[in-house]
C-alpha cells in the first residue's frame, strides 16, 4: 500500500541572478517519515527548506501540501499549512520564560483566521484540544494558560522543560526543546530540523532520537538536515542527495553507506585524513594555570583551569555547549578578563588581543556570523581582518588593493571559497564557506598557536576534512593546536591529549578516550571522576 505523500515539490527552481542555487528539484515527503537531506555546503540544502517555509519564493516549480499546490510568501504562511522549522541557531528570546516563548509563537501564529481578541486577566481560558489551549491572543494572555499549554505539550511529546524557568538558564539539549515545541504548539505536521545534534552530547543524541521516533509515532513528517552520516544513517527512513542545487541521489537508507553517500556529495571518492601517533616535543607554547574567569551572568564560568600545549600536538576539549569553553578560549585571547590565574604564550604574558595575536596566536571563535566575519564586508576585506598577518600589505596605514586583492584571490583559491569572487559580500555565501574565510585568515599564517573552537561545525564531510588535514598540518609543522569542540568524534579522531569541560572544570580524559559512554557521562557532569 503506497504512503501518503504529505509534502511535494515538482521542479523546484530557485535563481539568484545568474546563480541557480536550486535546479529542477523533485522531492517527496511521506507521512510519518523521517527524510534526510545531505549535500555539501553550498549544494541548496539551506535555499531548498527556505523555499519550503516561506523565507524565498521560488523562481519556478511547484510546492504541493496534502496534494495542494502552495504560494508561500512567508513563513507565515508555511505554518499556517502546518510546516515548522527548528533552525540550527535557535529563535528563542533568552530573557523570557519557556512558557512565554512558546505563547508568543501560539499568539502569532495559531489563529489562522486571523482572529485577536484578547485574553487578559480575569477572562474565560481559551477552550481546549486534548488537554491543550487551542489558542491564545496575538496581544495579551494569561499567564496561567501559557504554562498549561506548554506542560501539555510538553506531557504528550515526551519533552519535559520546566515552563516557569528562563530560556538563558536552560542548557543546550532543552533550548532545543523548546524549539520544536515551539513548532508542535502550532500543530506543525511537517518538522524541519537544520543541523540538529550539532551541539549535544552523546546521551543527548540518544535521547534527541527518541523524541523524534515518537513525533514519527504521532504521524509527523520530519525533514533532517545533517552533515553526520553515522546519525542520517541511524534515525532516517530515506535519504535525499543534493549537489550543485541538483538532486543526484534519492534512495531507502541503508541502500548505500557512509562511502557511498560521500561519493553521491562530491561526485568522487572521498579518501579518509587518518590520525597518525605523534610524539610531542618539551617546548611549552601555552600554560594556563589556576585560571578562573567569570561568566556573563556574575558567575565563574571557568574555575581554576590549568592546561598546557607543546609544540607538535593538539590538544582536545570536548563538552558540551555552555560548559565554560567559550569563556576559556575568549580569556586565553584577550577577550575576556581572568579572575584569577595566569596565560602565558611562549613565556610571556602579553597583555591585550593584539599583543596575543603578535606572539602568533590564531584564533577560530565558535561563532562564526558575530565574532569571525562581518557578514557586511566583502570576501578580500574579511580576510584583511588579521592585520598583524596583513600589515605589510600596508603603505602608511592604507591598504595597497592590488595586493589585498592578489592576496585575497590566492586565498581564496587555496581554501575553495565559494563564490570565487573577492568582492562579493560574505553575507551572501553559504555558513560553510563563511567559516573557510575565517579558517583562511587564521591558519594561512602559520600561526604558533591556533585555538580552534568548533571549527568544522556546519561544514560538509569534505569541507570538514579540509580543516583536519591543516590542524594535522600545523601539528607536523611543530606549531601547537588547542581544539575545542562539541563533536566528541572530531575530538577523538584528531587529538594527541585529551580533556572535557563540565561546569566550567576541566578533567583529564585520555584514558578514556575508548570508552564513549565514560566521555558522555564525564561532558554531561553525572560522574565524580
Amino acid at each position: 500500500m503506497e504512503t501518503e505523500n504529505i509534502l511535494e515539490l515538482q521542479k523546484l527552481t530557485k535563481a539568484f541572478g545568474d546563480l541557480i542555487a536550486v535546479d529542477n528539484v523533485d522531492f517527496e515527503l511521506q507521512a510519518g517519515e523521517i527524510h534526510a537531506i545531505l549535500g555539501e555546503n553550498g549544494a541548496g540544502k539551506s535555499t531548498l527548506m527556505n523555499l519550503i517555509y516561506g523565507l524565498h519564493q521560488p523562481s519556478g516549480g511547484n510546492i504541493r501540501i496534502f496534494g495542494k499546490s502552495k504560494v508561500f510568501k512567508s513563513p507565515r504562511d508555511a505554518i499556517a499549512s502546518g510546516i515548522g522549522m527548528v533552525h540550527q541557531h535557535f529563535m528563542l528570546i533568552e530573557n523570557l520564560t519557556v512558557a512565554e516563548n512558546i505563547a508568543l509563537t501560539v499568539a502569532q501564529f495559531s489563529s489562522k483566521d486571523g482572529n485577536t481578541d484578547s485574553i487578559e486577566s480575569g477572562t474565560e481560558s481559551p477552550p481546549e484540544e486534548n488537554g491543550i489551549p487551542s489558542k491564545l491572543s496575538t496581544f495579551r494572555y494569561k499567564k496561567s494558560d501559557a504554562i498549561r499549554l506548554t506542560e501539555a505539550l510538553s506531557n504528550r511529546f515526551g519533552l519535559a522543560v520546566d515552563p516557569s524557568v528562563l530560556v538563558r538558564t536552560l542548557s543546550v539539549g532543552l533550548k532545543q526543546r523548546v524549539e520544536i515545541l515551539k513548532a508542535l504548539a502550532v500543530d506543525a505536521r511537517i518538522l524541519i530540523l537544520d543541523e540538529p545534534t550539532a551541539v549535544l552530547s552523546p546521551q543527548e543524541v540518544t535521547g534527541f532520537f527518541k523524541i523524534l521516533r515518537a513525533l514519527q509515532a504521532d504521524n509527523r513528517s520530519i525533514i533532517f538536515i545533517s552533515h553526520k552520516m553515522k546519525e542520517v544513517l541511524e534515525i532516517s527512513d530515506r535519504i535525499t542527495v543534493l549537489r550543485h542545487g541538483k538532486k543526484v541521489y534519492h534512495g531507502k537508507t541503508g541502500e548505500l553507506s557512509a562511502p557511498g553517500l560521500a561519493r553521491e556529495m562530491l561526485g568522487e571518492e572521498l579518501s579518509e585524513v587518518e590520525r597518525k601517533e605523534n610524539k610531542a616535543t618539551t617546548d611549552l607554547v601555552l600554560n594556563v594555570s589556576g585560571l578562573t574567569v567569570p561568566g556573563s551572568r556574575n558567575e565563574n564560568a571557568v574555575l581554576d583551569v590549568s592546561i598546557q600545549a607543546y609544540r607538535g600536538e593538539i590538544v582536545g576539549i570536548a563538552g558540551v555547549d555552555g560548559n565554560g569553553q567559550r569563556e576559556l578560549a575568549e580569556a586565553i585571547m584577550g577577550l575576556r578578563p581572568i579572575t584569577s590565574g595566569a596565560v602565558e604564550i611562549l613565556g610571556r604574558q602579553p597583555s591585550g588581543t593584539k599583543n596575543i595575536r603578535k606572539c602568533g596566536v590564531g584564533y577560530i571563535p565558535e561563532d562564526r556570523r558575530t565574532m569571525g566575519i562581518i557578514t557586511s564586508f566583502s570576501i578580500a576585506d574579511n580576510l584583511m581582518l588579521n592585520i598583524t598577518h596583513f600589515e605589510h600589505l600596508a603603505k602608511r596605514g592604507v591598504i595597497s588593493q592590488k595586493a589585498k586583492n592578489r592576496a585575497s584571490t590566492q586565498l581564496i583559491n587555496t581554501y575553495d571559497i565559494r563564490p570565487s569572487s573577492a568582492n562579493i559580500p560574505a553575507s551572501a555565501l553559504s555558513g560553510g564557506n563563511q567559516q573557510k574565510i575565517v579558517l583562511a585568515r587564521e591558519i594561512s599564517p602559520q600561526p604558533e598557536l591556533l585555538i580552534a573552537v568548533n571549527p568544522t561545525r556546519g561544514l560538509d564531510v569534505n569541507a570538514a576534512q579540509y580543516v583536519h588535514q591543516n590542524l594535522f598540518a600545523q601539528r607536523d609543522r611543530k606549531k601547537s593546536v588547542l581544539l575545542i569542540s562539541t563533536e566528541l568524534d572530531e575530538v577523538l579522531q584528531m587529538s594527541d591529549r585529551l580533556y572535557v569541560m563540565s561546569r566550567g572544570r576541566l578533567i583529564e580524559a585520555t584514558a578514556h578516550r575508548d570508552n564513549i559512554e565514560a566521555l558522555g557521562l564525564l561532558m554531561t557532569g553525572e560522574t565524580d571522576e
